[in-house]
């Protein structure tokens, strides 16, 4: 078992040691040094509009203000080119992490729940290694 685990921790250090791994990281810092003010307003929306959710949903007095307060904070933040940069990285990298795990568990079992083209795994299946 613990040649298995030690296996992991190398796959771990591969990743980490990604390119694209380290793009993540430097713009992820960068992000949080050039947008605090974006930042904060988004998640300060974000708070509201799951509050507004949990508390009535679509039928709360304050549903439409916190809708529109949500998407004008998000396009605020989501339209600066780093964090653009950032979540295209991120795609690309978690893709390439679904297509590894999805090639290790067909290398163990077909019966193996492993993502998809888009990150979902499917329900379903179990491993019947003997």
């Amino acid at each position: 078992m613990t040649e298995i685990i030690m296996k992991a921790y190398e796959v771990a250090d591969e990743f980490t040691a990604n390119a694209k791994f380290k793009e993540i990281a430097r713009l992820n810092k960068l992000i949080d040094q050039l947008y605090p003010n974006e930042i904060k307003a988004f998640d300060e929306a974000k708070i509201k509009y799951n509050d507004v959710m949990q508390y009535g949903g679509s039928y709360h007095p304050d549903f439409k203000e916190v809708t529109k307060l949500l998407s004008v904070t998000k396009m605020n933040l989501y339209q600066q080119k780093e964090v653009d940069t950032y979540l295209k990285l991120e795609r690309e990298f978690e893709k390439e992490i679904n297509d590894y795990l999805f090639e290790l568990s067909s290398l163990i079992s077909d019966h193996i729940p492993s993502p998809n083209a888009f990150g979902i795994v499917k329900k379903g299946g179990s491993c019947h290694v003997g």
